[in-house]
């Protein structure tokens, strides 16, 4: 009997798994017969670690890593490396972050959030494939979050143009990378 293949997607700071393109990815995935989860962080004023990274890690727990690709948005993105650095299980297929913050951007709201959860080197041992998308005028997260990324998680930056915050109703690109992969194609 062949595993069933999953997709967490980890949202943003002030959306809910009904924002932007994740209802639309979770709708066309669930279509190639994939299980998405979409756990819901909450929207407290000040997005606390420990309660994202417990809700990743409870939905975390009931899946097969090596049959899971993990795909955050914003500050669901910069999550997912944190929660990693401590995951002592299998290794995740793959994890792809989007418009990824790699520190609190100078934000008072989001320094707690950054000053718990910390991206360890050990991380490129617990994920297969790494990708970092990125759009090259984010008026909140600046590319170079994206490299710093890439430095430590190794993968590649794919760079969408005039994207901004990539937070469109729709994100084909992406859409497109979560078939490749779960078809066996190269990324």
């Amino acid at each position: 009997m062949a595993k069933i293949k999953n997709v967490v997607i980890a949202h943003c700071y002030g959306c809910e798994p009904s924002s932007h393109w994740f209802p639309w990815l979770e709708n066309e995935l669930k279509h190639d017969g994939l299980k998405v989860f979409v756990p819901n962080f909450g929207q407290d004023e000040v997005p606390m670690f420990d309660k994202w990274a417990s809700a990743l890690e409870a939905v975390l727990q009931k899946v097969d890593p090596s049959e899971t690709v993990l795909i955050g948005h914003s500050l669901g993105g910069a999550l997912i490396p944190r929660v990693l650095s401590g995951w002592k299980g299998e290794k995740f297929k793959a994890a792809f972050l989007v418009a990824a913050p790699f520190t609190d951007l100078g934000w008072p709201t989001l320094r707690p959030f950054f000053k718990k959860g910390v991206v360890g080197a050990n991380v490129v041992e617990k994920v297969g494939v790494v990708k970092i998308f990125a759009s090259d005028n984010d008026p909140y997260v600046p590319l170079e979050h994206a490299y710093k990324y890439q430095e430590i998680l190794g993968g590649e930056v794919v760079i969408e143009n005039g994207k901004e915050h990539l937070w469109q109703e729709e994100y084909e690109g992406l859409l497109h990378t979560v078939r490749q992969l779960f078809a066996g194609m190269k990324i």
